[in-house]
């Protein structure tokens, strides 16, 4: 037994294996620690137990860890911690939104509806059959006309620009997928708004309301969740020649919360790298990011551009100055080495 004292913990022999992991991992408070090291003060055995769980733990963690090795930029790591930050952010909004925002808002039921039905197999099984009996029975009765209700809930936007401010703005979340209409091998985009009035827009990725909507969900990454800003990249990575595009990409490479977004900004502005605004921007985000995976993206779009350059005369000052910072003092060792590299090439070092 393991009896206290005023100022120590008095120790037994048969107690130190238990205790021996604790002490080599620092997790024994002030008092047990001090009675522990009085203990084995008086006892030999004791004492080579301690001894010999240190020097494992000393072996341990000397050992690269798996996750080091595979994730060396940090990327998964700060992806992860990004996430997590979004999350509590929004639970934490969630919890101080009033109590009738929560009842009448159709995001807060589809949400709880979608957890419900997840899990709870067997009750959306009956809740799909139930939808498709009423939807049959109701198609039958409304032929192919839609309700005045029907018409005035869903806006489908098309070939001339008809998509308004007042459309964006209130949108709270969207939904972006490509689709292929029937009896057509050419993909579309389609992108759904969700406000009170839902807004669709159909058309192709050069679309002018395609664009002004994806854009849009760029430019407002707080209203708008990770999947949603990631899907109008992708679609907006075709379109990277439009100088307004490109303008989207940059703020979204400066501004975005989300690491992952960031980087496939920055993965969409290649080939542009000679434009003075994405090459700015990519200076600004080799000196300033935070996460590691970013800024290695963004030396290997510096590097490219300093290539493209190299016979059309000496390189920016601006961008020797950035590289000669970065060798100095980024934490990432590969940003390091490439800040090197790259001075050497133009005879900097």
């Amino acid at each position: 037994m393991i009896e206290h004292s005023d100022n120590t913990t008095s120790i037994r022999c048969e107690d130190i294996e238990s205790l021996a992991v604790l002490y080599a991992c620092d997790e024994l408070d002030a008092t047990a620690r001090a009675g522990l090291e009085a203990h084995a003060a008086q006892c030999p055995t004791c004492a080579g137990v301690l001894s010999r769980e240190g020097r494992l733990q000393q072996a341990i963690a000397s050992f690269e860890q798996p996750a080091d090795s595979l994730d060396r930029s940090c990327l998964l790591l700060s992806q992860c911690r990004s996430q997590l930050a979004e999350a509590l952010d929004d639970q934490h909004a969630k919890a101080n939104r009033p109590l009738w925002r929560t009842i009448f808002s159709p995001v807060a039921w589809w949400t709880t509806l979608r957890g419900t039905l997840v899990y709870h197999p067997a009750m959306s099984m009956a809740a799909l059959v139930v939808a498709g009996f009423f939807a049959g029975v109701a198609g039958q009765r409304l032929r192919v006309a839609p309700s005045p209700v029907e018409a005035r809930a869903v806006v489908t936007v098309s070939a001339a620009p008809k998509l308004t401010e007042q459309q964006l703005q209130s949108a709270g979340s969207a939904n972006i997928a490509w689709v292929t209409p029937s009896g057509s091998r050419t993909p579309t985009v389609q992108v759904d708004l969700m406000s009170q009035t839902p807004t669709s827009i159909v058309g192709a990725p050069d679309d002018a309301d395609v664009e002004r909507a994806l854009t849009f969900v760029l430019e407002n990454g707080q209203r708008f969740d990770p999947d949603a800003r990631l899907n109008a990249l992708d679609v907006l990575g075709a379109s990277a020649a439009d100088p307004e595009v490109r303008r989207a990409l940059c703020a979204s490479c400066r501004t975005d919360r989300n690491p992952g977004v960031r980087m496939k900004a920055l993965e969409a502005l290649q080939g542009f790298e000679q434009d003075p605004a994405v090459r700015q921007t990519l200076l600004d985000v080799l000196q300033s990011d935070s996460n590691s995976g970013v800024r290695v993206e963004a030396i290997n779009l510096v590097i490219n551009s300093l290539r493209a350059q190299s016979e059309s005369g000496p390189a920016d000052p601006q961008i020797l100055s950035v590289l000669r910072d970065r060798l100095r003092n980024d934490p990432n060792n590969y940003v390091r080495l490439q800040s090197a590299a790259a001075l050497r090439e133009l005879g900097e070092q």
